[in-house]
């Protein structure tokens, strides 16, 4: 019995969750309501607050159950077949942007938290999360930008740290864009393309095409 009442509690938790997704989807932060978010998970707001101390508590639930699995996966190291790390990155990228096109609870967190939210009050606090996220993918892609360095990869003038913040601002912009790109007329079906040419702006010059670039 205590088994099943151990389950039963992580399939309610689950259940706001999913339920307060569904409603800051719809209403945003600021216009939902407690009230309404337990009346969609079928539950009482007594339930709701056994799991949950508020509002605030509930929404950070609902972006950890998306974002931290998505930093924890970022594994920008060489694959066994890969000696580039730019490969590793280009790899990270699609993969990314295939589980927020493919993913509907993963998509709908990211739209909450980029067009759901106003943050102030009791939010303001929630930037400082977005920040940490972002250094920690800057931490990881410098990383792997410094072991393309290493091996002679990055083209010549441009440094890891600079290469890192690009790639990051590149990353977030083409999320951004495609949440608002529903009907596919501002990105088409080009994001491997886009991808593929920042990674590209990256590298440096293959010899056969640096010899071709030399005045004769």
């Amino acid at each position: 019995m205590p088994r099943r009442t151990k389950e039963e509690s992580a399939r309610t938790r689950a259940r706001l969750i999913d339920a307060a997704r569904t409603e800051f989807g719809l209403h945003g932060y600021t216009r939902t309501s407690l009230e309404q978010i337990a009346r969609r998970a079928g539950v009482t707001r007594g339930a709701l607050y056994f799991h949950f101390r508020d509002k605030s508590d509930l929404f950070r639930a609902m972006r950890n159950a998306i974002e931290l699995p998505l930093i924890d996966r970022v594994d920008l190291g060489p694959a066994p077949h890969e000696r580039d790390p730019l490969q590793a990155i280009e790899r990270f990228m699609l993969d990314m942007l295939a589980e927020i096109r493919n993913g509907s609870a993963t998509r709908c967190t990211i739209e909450v938290l980029n067009f759901g939210c106003e943050y102030v009050g009791e939010m303001s606090a929630e930037l400082d999360q977005h920040r940490e996220r972002l250094a920690e993918l800057r931490g990881k892609l410098l990383a792997a930008y410094r072991r393309a360095d290493r091996l002679g990869l990055l083209r010549t003038g441009l440094t890891p740290r600079l290469a890192a913040v690009e790639t990051m601002a590149f990353i977030v912009g083409l999320v951004r864009i495609m949440l608002l790109d529903r009907d596919a007329t501002l990105l088409g079906r080009s994001l491997r393309a886009l991808v593929r040419a920042h990674l590209d702006s990256r590298r440096a010059a293959s010899p056969a095409a640096r010899r071709s670039s030399m005045p004769v």
